[in-house]
């Protein structure tokens, strides 16, 4: 029975309007903070919530949650008023994590000199499956945690991004054989 139920809902958000279906994703995303109990706002008016989760063991960050444009967007910022002296390598690193990301861009914004790490995905995903807000959220958070703390490393021991890109790679093998 509750196959049919679960089958009949999905059929059901299809067929409602593209407004119809933000409203739902917008609803789910605030009754999963809600419940999860995080500490987090709610801009009603712009549809988005601004959440604090741990970036590192001693630093938190404003993670930003959108429903927009027909996608469930999250986004934080990596870096605040970088030094300007290491915008080059800023890009380079941005330009490394781009192309190993299968979701989500590294931007760097010279203009207001931080760095961000967006992702976005189709609205009908987390509008068919209801888990996958919060699994995308898990994934945002876990990435930018390795994005901040390869940026860190370049701005405070100022290795080269290569070198740094290389380590993350091995700790990400090592991790996986580890699983294995």
């Amino acid at each position: 029975m509750n196959k049919i139920k679960f089958f009949l809902q999905r059929v059901y958000r299809l067929t409602i309007s593209f407004n119809k279906q933000e409203e739902i994703v917008w609803r789910e995303l605030k009754k999963l903070h809600a419940d999860a109990d995080w500490k987090h706002g709610v801009y009603e008016k712009d549809k988005y919530i601004e959440t604090v989760f741990e970036i590192n063991k001693e630093q938190v960050a404003l993670f930003l949650y959108m429903v927009y444009d027909g996608s469930f967007h999250c986004r934080v910022k990596i870096l605040q008023n970088y030094p300007t002296d290491v915008t080059t390598d800023l890009f380079i690193l941005a330009a490394h994590f781009n192309n190993l990301l299968t979701n989500g861009v590294v931007v760097v914004d010279v203009n207001n000199c931080c760095v961000e790490y967006h992702q976005k995905r189709d609205l009908l995903i987390p509008l068919l499956y209801s888990g996958e807000i919060y699994d995308q959220l898990i994934r945002h958070h876990r990435t930018s945690k390795d994005i901040y703390a390869a940026f860190q490393r370049l701005i405070i021991e100022q290795e080269a991004p290569a070198i740094i890109i290389a380590d993350l790679l091995k700790q990400k093998d090592a991790k996986r054989n580890d699983e294995n």
